[in-house]
């Protein structure tokens, strides 16, 4: 006996609906096996994928891709940042690279001193290094003026690279690194001769010059350069037996215009060195001895072996005490700004 069975055909029809809200209204999208399809508006792009979970990688020396589905959408990769480093020995300068990402892209840079990055550390929103990435607009990170990493360790070489991101999950690799190093440790050198000076005898009216000029060598290398110091015990030559200093005025006299005086006057500086005021008068102009420190050369950068002469000029008058202890103990100090 033969039995007969019909099967009616079915027909499935799969619909879903498009999610709205007041403002806004997505539109319908479907998603085949193993492919890809996106919906858009005026406003907002959406892109959604099927395929396999993970495949192999391939990759050369500047792409890497993996086999089979459509790998979530990333921020381009940063080329290395521009480092501008032995300017200074506890930070380095860097410039990011954006890679032609966005403007609301946001990056992070990772530090080491070794170039295989086996200790990692990340430049903080403040300049300092610390264990956690801190993402910041290109902006933030100080545009093509850059900012610097601080911190660091004199005399040491460092690594750098930066990542990029534009939202959740969109995270790229670190890019291609670039390399700078700290300058060594903070150095003063600082010389002076000669170390005591016999002025001779003082002719009323006569402006007395030191038989030798006072030079002076100073080396630093201190990105923001230095000065050197002077400070007199006394105000200028002065006579402990007479009651008496000869000075002039402060902050500076001219010894041909006045009747007495005792100051120092620069003669000679080498760049970057530059004399100081009151310090740098005309001919015959000198400053005026302080009992405090004033500057009589400085320097915004570092120096390297640079020299400067001044000399020391007096003038008495007749109406000057007479005595043959007029002195005054000069102290020279170098200093610098690191």
């Amino acid at each position: 006996m033969r039995f007969l069975a019909f099967l009616p055909a079915i027909g499935l029809l799969m619909a879903a609906s498009v999610p709205t809200s007041g403002t806004y209204q997505l539109n319908t999208y479907s998603v085949g096996g193993g492919s890809t399809n996106n919906s858009s508006s005026s406003n907002y792009t959406l892109q959604g994928s099927t395929g396999e979970v993970s495949g192999g990688p391939s990759s050369s020396s500047n792409y890497t891709t993996k086999s089979g589905s459509i790998q979530a959408e990333q921020a381009n990769i940063p080329p290395a940042p521009t480092l501008t480093g032995g300017a200074f020995n506890n930070k380095i300068n860097f410039i990011i690279n954006t890679g032609n990402n966005p403007s609301d892209a946001k990056f992070s840079v990772a530090v080491s001193t070794s170039s295989s990055f086996a200790t990692t550390t990340y430049v903080q929103a403040d300049g300092t290094l610390g264990a956690s990435p801190v993402y910041q607009l290109y902006t933030q990170w100080g545009s093509t003026a850059g900012t610097f990493a601080t911190g660091l360790a004199a005399n040491t070489a460092y690594w750098f690279k930066v990542d990029a991101t534009q939202g959740k999950f969109t995270n790229s690799a670190y890019g291609t690194t670039a390399t700078a190093s700290t300058a060594g440790g903070p150095t003063v050198a600082f010389s002076l001769s000669p170390n005591t000076m016999n002025m001779g005898s003082l002719l009323a009216g006569n402006i007395i010059t030191s038989p030798s000029n006072v030079s002076l060598t100073f080396s630093t290398n201190a990105a923001n350069g230095g000065s050197i110091y002077m400070s007199g015990q006394f105000t200028g030559l002065h006579s402990t037996s007479g009651n008496y200093t000869l000075q002039v005025p402060q902050p500076s006299g001219n010894l041909s215009t006045l009747s007495e005086g005792f100051g120092l006057r620069s003669l000679s500086a080498s760049s970057p060195l530059s004399a100081q005021s009151p310090y740098n008068g005309a001919t015959n102009v000198v400053g005026t001895v302080y009992t405090t420190f004033q500057p009589v050369f400085s320097a915004s950068s570092s120096v390297t072996n640079g020299t400067a002469t001044a000399a020391l000029m007096a003038k008495s008058s007749v109406s000057t005490p007479s005595a043959t202890d007029y002195q005054d103990t000069l102290t020279f100090v170098a200093a610098a700004v690191f």
